[in-house]
């Protein structure tokens, strides 16, 4: 069971913390950046399948620029960095 775990939790956090990025970042858009951004569906599948990968497009679709890609990086870094705090938690305390 803990095999499972081991899997799935990591792989739901990341989808979390992809969708608790992109709602918080869609709150500050200006409705132009916001007309630009996915639907809900394309943004619901672009996080299943590529999650958190997905956080560097989303930064170019709403923002169209350098400075997008350049905050898409960064969010992914920080993205990937509680992944591996919380992977590296997950696998700490199910060996326990």
């Amino acid at each position: 069971m803990s095999d499972v775990l081991l899997v799935l939790l990591p792989w739901l956090f990341s989808m979390a913390t992809c969708v608790a990025v992109v709602v918080w970042d869609r709150r500050r858009l200006s409705p132009a950046q916001r007309a630009r951004g996915w639907n809900n569906a394309s943004f619901a599948s672009a996080v299943f399948a590529f999650a958190p990968l997905c956080i560097v497009a989303y930064f170019w679709v709403t923002r169209r620029s350098l400075k997008g890609v350049l905050l898409g990086v960064a969010w992914l870094g920080a993205l990937l960095a509680s992944q591996l705090v919380f992977n590296i938690a997950m696998g700490w305390l199910l060996e326990r």
